[in-house]
C-alpha cells in the first residue's frame, strides 16, 4: 500500500512538472513562475529545462536580463 502511495505520488509529481513546462512552452508562466510553482526557483527551472534539452531562446527582456544579473553574480563570487 505504501509502495502503491509512493508510486501514485512519483507520478503526480512527473504530471506536475510537465504541465508547468507545457504552460511555460505555451507563453502562458514566465521562467520565475514556473520556478516558484515547482519551488526550484528561477535558476533551477532553467536547469530543468536544460536537462530536458528544450532551448530557452524564447526569454523575454525582463528573463534576459535577470539571468544575466545572475552569471555576474557567480562570476563575480568565484573571482
Amino acid at each position: 500500500m505504501e509502495a502503491h502511495q509512493q508510486q501514485t505520488e512519483s507520478i503526480q509529481e512527473i504530471l506536475k512538472v510537465g504541465l508547468v513546462i507545457l504552460e511555460y512552452l505555451n507563453g502562458h508562466l514566465s521562467i520565475q513562475e514556473c520556478g516558484d510553482i515547482l519551488n526550484i526557483g528561477y535558476r533551477g527551472f532553467l536547469e530543468l529545462l536544460w536537462s530536458k534539452g528544450i532551448p530557452v531562446d524564447g526569454l523575454n527582456e525582463d528573463e534576459l536580463a535577470l539571468q544575466v544579473a545572475q552569471l555576474r553574480k557567480i562570476i563575480k563570487s568565484c573571482s
